[in-house]
């Protein structure tokens, strides 16, 4: 339904009519312009007061004196998509002795900006025109490409009761003959080439308007497209054709581009909506807090569980009361890494499951993993066994050797060491602290054993 469909039981209501634009003229100049043969000259103002007094209407008047209004948005061109929308406005209405001229005002709905040309007519030449219906157009209000206006028609001297009133939506950039030649309207055309080496987008840019510089930016869409600090800046003598880094290449991520003008429109190019397979890549794990997360990079309805990958990799066995509809980003505390653990993504089209410890690798550990030590370790080395990178062990000054949770243990240190492809892997940890002491244990977790708590939606 169009805006003007929208808005007429309203207006209809307040006892106004609405026109759309319709059709639009190209003009190179706008003016005053009466019936052939009616000399009449015109005064621009600025502003009229509605609650001026008016006139008793007079019983020699005939009962229709406005007769019509009519209202239409025109463009007024410079040069080639160089134009700008006014309103052209025709009354008519039937001369009267008593009629002297028509003031006609057009005000703004969005900026209340009054607009009034008051027209007198030739005192000598109207006569000959009493009792005939003439014509009056003007065609220089200024309007705003998709604005409401009010105009109203009224008599000089203003009697009660006589006057016509209407509104009219200016064209929109929708509008074809608006739409190509108002440099708002002019978004451009974008095109691109992937450089998936690289990973940089080249874009070239046409169909603009080549005197004003061009925007051009990445960004997510959500409710709205957000930024991602990624742009390029095209000056009006520079190359149309700028390249724009990426780190990802999701669904949700769109090239946009705009003329450097107030209210510019907009042009939105979202060509990666298949690639869903980026999306479920995100999986981080914390080995401190033991904290397995996910969030979600672009707006898409996705259910996350975890599940337990049978041996033989065709199978993923859901897991009890791990199923979370995400928002945002969903944790799960507490968790074993274990090879088999797995990710389950399920959306409309289907589901996906990835698994983060199946080689050894997790996401934001820099290819490698830590182990923990005390700074009251023996001088000695101590012999540390890895299995393939999966079990974290811990040293420890602690009053028992058989402690379960690591925290129960004094203040640690980090050491690191990478990831081995090797089944198996020697490391010497050299100690720190020269002070022997004798409550110094060695930790390994169990990883036969899972432990999941409800994970944390956010």
């Amino acid at each position: 339904m169009s805006c003007c469909s929208r808005l007429s039981f309203l207006l209809i209501i307040l006892g106004l009519s609405i026109s759309c634009c319709g059709a639009v003229e190209e003009i190179t100049k706008c003016g005053l312009r009466c019936s052939q043969g009616l000399q009449c000259k015109s005064k621009n103002m600025t502003f009229s007061d509605p609650d001026r007094p008016c006139r008793k209407r007079l019983s020699s008047l005939p009962s229709e004196i406005v007769e019509d209004l009519k209202i239409f948005t025109v463009l007024k061109c410079i040069k080639e998509r160089q134009c700008s929308t006014h309103l052209k406005v025709k009354g008519t209405l039937i001369i009267n002795e008593h009629i002297r001229g028509v003031e006609m005002c057009s005000i703004s709905m969005n900026t209340l900006q009054y607009q009034c040309v008051v027209v007198k007519f030739n005192k000598q030449a109207y006569k000959k025109f009493t009792a005939r219906s003439v014509e009056i157009e003007y065609d220089c209000f200024r309007a705003a490409v998709a604005e409401y206006t009010y105009v109203t028609l009224t008599t000089i001297p203003y009697y009660c009761d006589v006057f016509i009133k209407q509104v009219h939506q200016v064209g929109d950039c929708t509008n074809k003959e608006v739409g190509r030649n108002i440099p708002t309207c002019i978004a451009g055309k974008l095109d691109y080439v992937i450089h998936k080496t690289q990973k940089i987008l080249s874009v070239q840019v046409s169909d603009f308007v080549e005197d004003y510089a061009y925007n051009v930016r990445l960004c997510h869409k959500w409710f709205i497209c957000e930024d991602l600090g990624i742009n390029a800046l095209i000056k009006v003598q520079d190359s149309k054709e700028v390249t724009l880094p990426y780190s990802q290449l999701l669904p949700c991520l769109c090239i946009e581009g705009w003329s450097v003008l107030p209210d510019a429109r907009r042009v939105q190019l979202c060509p990666f909506k298949n690639y869903t397979a980026e999306l479920w890549n995100g999986i981080t794990y914390d080995h401190v807090t033991q904290e397995l997360a996910w969030e979600l990079a672009c707006p898409v309805e996705v259910g996350v569980n975890l599940c337990w990958m049978t041996g033989s990799n065709d199978h993923c066995i859901d897991l009890q009361d791990s199923f979370y509809k995400v928002q945002q980003k969903v944790r799960y505390s507490r968790v074993d890494p274990h090879p088999r653990l797995c990710v389950k993504f399920t959306t409309d089209e289907g589901f996906w499951v990835r698994c983060p410890f199946a080689s050894g690798y997790i996401p934001g550990m820099a290819n490698g993993y830590r182990i923990l030590c005390s700074d009251s370790v023996l001088q000695h080395n101590v012999q540390i066994k890895f299995y393939r990178c999966f079990l974290t062990v811990y040293l420890a000054n602690c009053n028992h050797c058989d402690f379960i949770d690591s925290r129960d243990c004094d203040a640690f240190y980090w050491i690191h060491v990478l990831q081995s492809s090797s089944s198996a892997l020697q490391k010497s940890v050299s100690a720190f602290d020269p002070i022997v002491q004798k409550n110094v244990c060695g930790h390994t977790r169990n990883l036969s054993l899972l432990k999941v708590l409800p994970p944390t939606l956010s």
